[in-house]
């Protein structure tokens, strides 16, 4: 996955803390799996604080993703993020779905009950993309 940069990794990770805070409850299972991301990422403090404090915009946001292996990644994450407190929500299923209509559905993703195997994933991912970059 040599196409994705860390700005996709970063905006990917700011879609995982939306839709970790998007049904009013920041779990403590969602806040272990993205501080899990952030470290692979080698994230600083500062620049973990600031992603936490800024707002995203779902259409700026997807269209910074520089390629399909991005927006697979994204989605990826955002239903590891979803599945890590035992049940997704139903405002992070719409969240989801969502971003798979702005995406065009063309990503294929698992059926709910398969998401936990997205968090090991992502974490691959992240790892492959931090090492290629040094």
């Amino acid at each position: 996955m040599s196409s994705l940069s860390r700005q996709d990794l970063k905006t990917i990770l700011q879609f995982g803390i939306h839709i970790a805070k998007i049904d009013g409850d920041f779990a403590v299972w969602e806040k272990q799996v993205l501080a899990r991301f952030a470290d692979a990422m080698k994230l600083t403090e500062d620049e973990r604080a600031e992603m936490v404090r800024q707002n995203l915009s779902l259409s700026r946001g997807l269209g910074s993703l520089t390629s399909h292996d991005a927006q697979q990644l994204l989605l990826k994450t955002l239903c590891a993020v979803a599945h890590s407190d035992g049940v997704p929500h139903e405002t992070e299923l719409d969240f989801i779905q969502k971003v798979l209509q702005r995406l065009g559905g063309q990503i294929f993703i698992l059926s709910k009950d398969e998401w936990g195997t997205y968090e090991k994933e992502v974490l691959e991912t992240i790892n492959e993309v931090v090492a290629t970059a040094n």
